[in-house]
């Protein structure tokens, strides 16, 4: 399962819980998680994505 997180500023990309990146820009983070996807072998498998956003304040 990918998981890109936005958490003070920043866009990490975590895959099985574990951070594999960070990035200043969400669109950069989305990029990221697509090359991973495309460059597995997901033919015979279930690929998972998430996207948390940080809580605004009002």
């Amino acid at each position: 399962m990918y998981e890109v997180v936005e958490a003070a500023g920043e866009w990490i990309v975590r895959q099985g819980g574990l951070e594999v990146a960070r990035y200043d820009a969400q669109t950069a983070a989305l990029q990221a998680v697509a090359e991973r996807i495309r460059s597995e072998d997901a033919r015979d498998r279930t690929v998972s994505f998430a996207m948390r956003f940080q809580s605004r304040k009002s």
